[in-house]
């Protein structure tokens, strides 16, 4: 059984609560990906997956978009 791995990344671009839901969006077709908590007063994201999620991943994700990582924590 597969334990699911928290990553907590910092955006930016996050201004309310719509940014938070496309990001959300976004997130959540990354294969192995099965929850997501963006909060944009912090641009703090919580992505809980049954894998690593690489910032690349996410990078790609957000294409397209003016929200991009800041760093990772």
């Amino acid at each position: 059984m597969n334990e699911n791995k928290v990553q907590i990344v910092t955006l930016s671009g996050l201004t309310c609560e719509s940014c938070e839901k496309m990001v959300s969006k976004r997130l959540m077709k990354i294969e192995g990906v099965t929850n997501i908590q963006v909060t944009a007063s912090n641009g703090l994201t919580s992505i809980l997956a049954s894998r690593q999620i690489t910032i690349p991943e996410i990078k790609k994700a957000l294409e397209g978009t003016h929200y991009s990582v800041v760093n990772n924590l």
